[in-house]
């Protein structure tokens, strides 16, 4: 499927709007995706996604292995492939061993994840596919994250729940090129 909206460039923005790729491109170090080029439909909305999505990646205190396993099992489970393919790459990069990114759909019986990954890929899908989490996968968080880790989990998983939510409705593609390293 096409987008079904445009993807924009800086010079599409507004004059006043075209720090938002500026600032992205000095934080990254990449241009803005097709996601981010899609959202900028709405400019406004564009600074907010960003600004969160910068904090829940560098502003938190969270393992950025267990996020990243986390926002794989959202993917996953959602068929988002433009969020499971960078996210892919991005967890190789935190950590996460190939093959736990192979073994995801057996997260509960594979030997490549710990009681730690597991809980928290417990917790992505409980929270991905029935939005109501158990006690049981909640309380097996507490045994190893304080409330602050806890509550960093869920604005990730809630966050990118939205996203592919963003993704797929407006049939966001992936870039030329992009692809699972």
């Amino acid at each position: 499927m096409a987008a079904r909206v445009p993807y924009i460039t800086r010079n599409d923005l507004p004059a006043a709007d075209r720090d938002i790729f500026d600032k992205f491109v000095k934080e990254r170090g990449s241009e803005p995706g097709h996601i981010h080029r899609a959202v900028a439909n709405a400019p406004n909305l564009l600074r907010r996604f960003l600004g969160l999505a910068n904090e829940l990646r560098n502003g938190t205190q969270l393992d950025a292995k267990l996020r990243e396993l986390a926002l794989m099992t959202v993917g996953r489970l959602t068929n988002a492939e433009y969020e499971f393919t960078h996210h892919w790459n991005i967890s190789l990069k935190v950590g996460v061993k190939r093959e736990q990114l192979e073994h995801l759909a057996d997260f509960e019986s594979s030997a490549l994840f710990n009681e730690h990954e597991r809980a928290v890929m417990r917790y992505a899908s409980e929270a991905t596919t029935n939005i109501k989490v158990s006690d049981a996968t909640f309380n097996a968080l507490r045994g190893f994250l304080d409330n602050r880790r806890i509550t960093e989990l869920v604005m990730n998983v809630a966050f990118y729940n939205s996203v592919v939510r963003v993704l797929i409705p407006l049939g966001v593609e992936l870039e030329a090129g992009a692809k699972k390293e």
